[in-house]
């Protein structure tokens, strides 16, 4: 029994230092549980040309789910929705995300109030590839074709969307 009490001090400062960590360092945080999975899709909508890029996402559905898009979006307020989960079965939705979740997205974009409209791609290791507006939506769906992830993921099955 002596020997336990010479750990009891060190076992109390452990305990007291690992309550001090917020909650969300020791949970898996929304991101985390998108890596691996899905290519995240964020689109600021930051003006009027953001109804524009929504309805192009919404008319390409084959190539979101083929690419496993998983499609946000931040509207003017700091809101975020999920728009798409990147599944082959998903249908389109306009889910609001908890706070925990928007601010961890808002964060991984460096949103702020006043932005303009963007698109930011994530790879599935949850790493930018993309910033920007870029002509159209081809320019996004090249740059995830040309990543290695997605070469390999056609090699095995390639894709039904636009003959890739």
């Amino acid at each position: 029994m002596n020997r336990l009490n010479r750990f009891a001090p060190a076992m109390v400062f452990f305990a007291a230092t690992v309550a001090l960590i917020p909650s969300t360092a020791l949970a898996e945080t929304y991101w985390d549980r998108l890596e691996w999975q899905v290519r995240p899709l964020v689109l600021v909508e930051g003006g009027p040309e953001a109804d524009a890029w929504a309805e192009r996402l919404l008319a390409d559905r084959c190539a979101l789910a083929e690419r496993r898009i998983h499609w946000l979006g931040i509207d003017e307020s700091g809101t975020v929705r999920r728009r798409f989960d990147g599944s082959e079965t998903t249908e389109f939705e306009s889910t609001r995300l908890d706070d925990a979740a928007a601010a961890i997205v808002r964060e991984r974009v460096g949103w702020s109030t006043g932005d303009d409209t963007r698109l930011f791609l994530f790879g599935l290791d949850g790493q930018r590839k993309y910033a920007g507006l870029p002509e159209s939506l081809e320019t996004i769906w090249s740059l995830i074709d040309r990543m290695p992830m997605r070469r390999a993921e056609l090699a095995e099955s390639p894709g039904e969307c636009g003959g890739r």
